[in-house]
């Protein structure tokens, strides 16, 4: 099968979608004829390191770069035709739809977690995939979609190999136990980073703690609050801001505990690391177990978790006892990694996509009506972009 994979990208292509569509990219392209294209002003390394990365297409949002996107794609995939075009945003979704590229091949859409959409509609595709139950459900019960066109495919990380320590910098204090927070900074997730800061001032009253902050910065006066706010903690906090964060996994050897949303989340699972999810109704994050992992599936731990009475005390809890019990703490990693194999790891994203693209491919929406159903959205991406 030929897959043509397209994102767009119109500012810093770090973000969690990027990162899931180079891994799915990854495994199919085990088994199957794999390209990518990047569509928009902005870089995504990310993407462009991946092996399958064919080219790079700037673009703006006019009716002519949409003429012109059409004839580049023609350039590029003119020895090999896609069987199924997969956008992993509704801003390539747009672009293609609106060049028209291929029009009898089927369009997979990915919709990437977030919460769900506000309005009683959104983009339509031949088949969409979600990655969190709560996106799946919402489709599924709602009258402008079939329920048979919405696949849940939580799978999307692989298994992180740790930094080798040649290459690391920074040092975790083997006097302290160390939280990572790895994020954008400045803009989204600032609850679940006070979060951390509330958690941590709490355990230093019995423990030495210290906190690594990694993220690519969105909002520089949003950011420089929230850094204020952690240097005028009791305990140290640490920020690392520059091209490294953009592979902020790397920094995941510093870590004793992760207070992770979404792919972070799932990363720190892949080594085996006691992983933190925050909860809207708590004040601090919350170590997610095999007791309580399915509160915070549903959610795709993100801030719109709703966490368990008692989760907080159940937390310091569970850390004070893996501090002062060796055995425990080997307990604790291993039933982390279980958790990743059994929800977030790769080994089924060849099958369960396939399964996508065979429905995709046999029961073909047209093309034009594809078209009409986004319409909407369509002419708001002309507009506004």
């Amino acid at each position: 099968m030929n897959i043509l994979f397209v994102i767009s990208c119109d500012g810093k292509g770090a973000g969690g979608h990027y990162n899931s569509l180079n891994q799915v990219s990854l495994e199919m392209g085990k088994v199957h004829r794999v390209k990518i294209v990047l569509l928009g002003k902005g870089n995504s390394p990310v993407v462009e390191d991946n092996p399958f990365f064919e080219k790079k297409i700037i673009i703006g949002h006019s009716l002519s770069d949409f003429r012109s996107l059409k004839n580049s794609l023609k350039n590029i995939f003119q020895d090999v035709v896609p069987d199924v075009i997969h956008c992993f945003d509704t801003g390539s979704l747009n672009r293609v739809l609106w060049s028209n590229f291929l029009p009898k091949t089927p369009i997979v859409l990915n919709k990437c977690g977030g919460r769900n959409p506000l309005k009683n509609n959104y983009q339509h595709a031949n088949a969409i995939v979600t990655f969190s139950q709560e996106n799946q459900q919402w489709f599924q019960n709602n009258r402008h979609y079939t329920a048979n066109t919405i696949f849940l495919i939580p799978n999307r990380v692989r298994k992180l190999n740790i930094l080798s320590k040649e290459k690391r910098k920074e040092k975790a204090s083997n006097k302290k136990v160390t939280f990572v927070r790895i994020s954008r900074l400045g803009g989204d997730y600032e609850m679940t980073l006070r979060q951390t800061y509330n958690l941590l001032d709490q355990l230093s009253q019995k423990i030495q703690v210290e906190l690594f902050v990694i993220g690519k910065i969105q909002d520089d006066d949003k950011f420089n609050t929230l850094k204020e706010e952690g240097l005028n903690q009791n305990y140290t906090v640490q920020f690392i801001t520059d091209e490294r964060a953009f592979k902020g996994s790397d920094f995941l050897y510093l870590a004793d505990y992760v207070v992770g949303t979404g792919r972070s989340f799932m990363e720190a699972t892949s080594l085996g690391i006691p992983t933190l999810t925050p909860a809207q109704n708590t004040k601090t994050p919350i170590l997610v177990t095999k007791a309580n992992v399915e509160n915070f599936l549903s959610t795709n731990f993100s801030e719109r978790n709703i966490a368990c009475e008692g989760s907080e005390l159940m937390t310091q809890e569970e850390i004070y006892k893996v501090i002062n019990d060796s055995a425990y703490k080997e307990k604790v990693q291993k039933d982390t990694f279980e958790l990743f194999e059994e929800f977030f790891g790769t080994s089924k994203i060849v099958q369960k996509y396939n399964e996508v693209y065979e429905f995709a491919i046999k029961k073909p929406l047209k093309r034009n009506s594809l078209i009409i159903k986004n319409i909407p959205y369509l002419i708001k991406y002309l507009i506004l972009g």
